[in-house]
């Protein structure tokens, strides 16, 4: 095709032959591809078959005129082009083309530069069309690939929601009756978290995307989350129209997140916290200790002759034993005590803003609650403790070593009793 040719196909419609061949000449070296017919009929079986880009078509013809068949054309497509070709001048003639949406009429004979240079106008609109529906159909196939993979809700400047699609509906268990004018914040959990919520109001007023994890609430009421980006949507002046919410549903990576956090931090067998939590428990009271002086206690016990049981009954029954004893530990310390397995068979107690006097009095209460606790072996279980309180200037290291060091004296006095650090 040469740099001459315009990109559009042509349907010629003449039953008069000279006129048909010498147009006809013409137009196949200016178009891409053309299709001649000699009577409305024929023209319109072509259009049926190729739909051509223009039609250009005489009026008067046998079989079937110009004018109806451009009605049937527009029929068919009623954005075809439509040029005619006519000698007439009639009033009724014009008012029908009118009627029809003709686009053009050129007066017999054609003047070629005339009727090259409409075509040449009609390409452009017609290149113009064609690549507007080109990015149409490409939209469309991106709101299609987002509607199957992603949450989608639209919002009015309150805040209303005025579109879901499918994903957004099979998410949260609402349908788009009952959803639709509803304020967004019906499926945010309460209470709602109002931080985050004056985070994202004032991202997007500002007219900027906010990105991140929020949490919903399902319409059985079972928690969720999502992976959401907020777009505001700007009108030509910059005023905010709406707001585009794009999600995905990450309930599962966020539980698999805290469970891999719950693990991390606790001891499978007995459920309580590990030794490495209770380091960062730790830590953290005596940072605290240290700058409000608010003081705090450890409380460090072991089971006596804990390998006696595991040798008699077996490691099986031991662990019931140290899951029992948890149970007794729990039922007698604050809400605010922590307790932690420290190894094997030795556990920690780290008692926040606690005094020398009042956590020795808790860890004897413990040893004769052990000691007179019936456990499942029948044998008598009884405990050794050490107790030390916080002391200025004291590190991890160093109130650890003491309370050790006091669990080590109550062993080497007989056990079954409590040594101060």
């Amino acid at each position: 095709m040469s740099e001459t040719n315009l990109d559009i196909s042509v349907l010629y419609v003449e039953d008069e032959l000279p006129t048909r061949d010498k147009i006809a000449s013409i137009l196949k070296r200016e178009v891409r591809c053309l299709f001649l017919a000699e009577n409305g009929k024929e023209g319109l079986a072509l259009f049926e078959l190729h739909h051509p880009d223009i039609v250009i078509t005489d009026i008067k013809m046998p079989v079937m005129d110009g004018l109806e068949m451009a009605e049937r054309i527009k029929a068919i497509d009623k954005d075809a082009h439509v040029i005619l070709t006519t000698a007439h001048g009639e009033a009724d003639f014009f008012m029908k083309s009118i009627k029809v949406g003709v686009d053009m009429y050129l007066l017999k004979p054609v003047d070629v530069s005339t009727l090259l240079r409409t075509l040449r106008e009609m390409a452009k609109i017609i290149g113009i069309a064609r690549e507007l529906k080109g990015k149409a159909a490409l939209l469309e196939e991106y709101k299609r690939a987002v509607d199957e993979s992603s949450i989608v809700c639209k919002t009015d400047t309150e805040g209303r929601i005025t579109y879901v699609n499918d994903q957004f509906c099979k998410a949260y268990g609402y349908n788009r009756k009952e959803i639709l004018g509803k304020a967004y914040k019906v499926i945010l959990p309460p209470p709602v978290n109002e931080g985050i919520m004056l985070e994202v109001q004032s991202t997007i007023t500002s007219r900027r995307i906010w990105k991140g994890i929020l949490a919903h609430v399902k319409t059985g009421g079972e928690s969720c989350f999502s992976d959401m980006t907020i777009v505001p949507v700007l009108s030509m002046d910059g005023e905010i129209m709406e707001f585009i919410f794009i999600g995905h549903d990450v309930t599962e990576l966020v539980n698999g997140a805290e469970r891999l956090k719950q693990l991390s931090s606790t001891d499978i067998l007995t459920q309580t916290y590990n030794r490495m939590a209770f380091n960062d428990f730790l830590e953290t009271e005596l940072e605290r200790a240290q700058r409000y002086n608010t003081g705090m206690s450890l409380i460090m016990f072991d089971i006596d002759h804990f390998k006696i049981i595991n040798d008699t009954y077996g490691h099986l029954a031991g662990d019931e034993v140290l899951k029992a004893l948890v149970k007794v530990v729990q039922l007698s310390i604050r809400k605010v005590d922590i307790l932690a397995r420290w190894g094997g068979e030795e556990f920690m107690i780290l008692a926040p803003e606690a005094a020398l006097e009042a956590s020795l009095e808790l860890a004897e209460r413990l040893r004769k609650e052990i000691e007179a606790h019936a456990f499942s072996n029948s044998e008598k279980i009884t405990v050794s403790m050490g107790v030390t309180t916080y002391c200025e200037g004291d590190s991890a290291d160093s109130i650890i070593k003491r309370v050790d060091n006091a669990l080590y004296r109550a062993k080497e006095n007989g056990r079954n009793r409590v040594e101060i650090g």
